[in-house]
C-alpha cells in the first residue's frame, strides 16, 4: 500500500526567458521536483558568477540553452520548442514560463485547452509552488486578489438587488396611483359606494 508521503509531488518545469527577465531566484535551482531551463539569447555574453556556480553544481536538474543566432522572437520560439518537448515527455507536470513577454499567452491558452498545466510569471517571485529556500510572503497576493474579487462581486450583487427592488417599488407605486386616479373619489360625509356596474 502506498502512503501519502511516498507519492512524489508533480514535477515543475521552469523556463526562464533570460533576455526578458534577468533576476533568477537561486534557491529554485536544484530544488526537488523542479527542472530548470535558462534560455539565453545570442547577444547575451555575460552571466552572474553566482548563477553560473549554481547551474554547475546542479547540472542534472538544469539546462542552459544559448542561442547561436538572434532574430525577432528567436528565443521565444526556442523556448516554445523546449516547452513542447518537456510537455511531451511529462504531460502531467506543471510548466512555468518566467517572462514579461505577453506573446507567450496564446501558446499558453492553446496548451491549456489540451489539458497541459502551463503558466506565465513575470518573475520568480510570482511562482505559485513552494520549494526549500523560497521565502513565502506573510500574505500571498493571489489570496488577496481572490478575496478582493469576491468582495467586489458581493457589493455588485447587493447594488443590483437594490436597483431591482427600487424598480419594482416604482412600478407598484405607479400602478397604485393610476388605479387611484381612475376610481371616483367619495365626498366627505358621504358613505362609500361599491363600484359595482349592476347598480
Amino acid at each position: 500500500m502506498t502512503t501519502l508521503s511516498a507519492i512524489a509531488p508533480p514535477m515543475n518545469h521552469v523556463f526562464v526567458d533570460f533576455e526578458n527577465v534577468h533576476q533568477v531566484d537561486l534557491t529554485l535551482i536544484g530544488a526537488k521536483a523542479v527542472s530548470f531551463t535558462l534560455m539565453v539569447g545570442a547577444k547575451q555574453t555575460k552571466l552572474d558568477t553566482d548563477l553560473v556556480e549554481m547551474l554547475m553544481s546542479h547540472s542534472s536538474a538544469v539546462q542552459l540553452v544559448k542561442l547561436k543566432s538572434s532574430g525577432k522572437n528567436a528565443l521565444d520560439f526556442a523556448l516554445a520548442y523546449y516547452l513542447g518537448c518537456a510537455a511531451l515527455a511529462d504531460p502531467t507536470a506543471y510548466f512555468h514560463i518566467i517572462s514579461k513577454d505577453g506573446g507567450f499567452d496564446p501558446l499558453i491558452e492553446h496548451l491549456r485547452a489540451r489539458h497541459i498545466h502551463v503558466y506565465r510569471h513575470v518573475s520568480c517571485a510570482e511562482l505559485t509552488f513552494t520549494w526549500p529556500g523560497k521565502k513565502i510572503p506573510v500574505s500571498e497576493p493571489i489570496v488577496v486578489k481572490t478575496v478582493a474579487k469576491k468582495a467586489v462581486k458581493k457589493v455588485a450583487a447587493k447594488k443590483a438587488a437594490k436597483k431591482v427592488a427600487k424598480k419594482v417599488a416604482k412600478k407598484v407605486a405607479k400602478k397604485a396611483s393610476k388605479k387611484a386616479a381612475t376610481s371616483t373619489p367619495a365626498r366627505l360625509g358621504e358613505p362609500l359606494r361599491s363600484a359595482s356596474p349592476w347598480r
